[in-house]
């Protein structure tokens, strides 16, 4: 979980193929993940797309944090 949270922490759009490629995860794998992220608000879905990325808020709370 935590290489596709830095991944997305650019808060940019990416392609869920991208994120299984960078991550080396399976497919199963990622959509568990993405599934638990995006039941809790972290991260935003355009399933139509086939894209992803941080909520905003997360991303700032991920950035606060790193800064720390």
């Amino acid at each position: 979980m935590a290489k596709i949270l830095g991944m997305l922490a650019d808060g940019n759009w990416h392609i869920e193929e991208e994120v299984l490629e960078k991550t080396g995860l399976k497919p199963e794998q990622l959509e568990k993940i993405m599934k638990f992220l995006k039941d809790y608000g972290f991260v935003v879905v355009d399933a139509e797309k086939g894209l992803v990325k941080l909520n905003e808020n997360f991303r700032r709370l991920l950035s606060q944090e790193a800064g720390q």
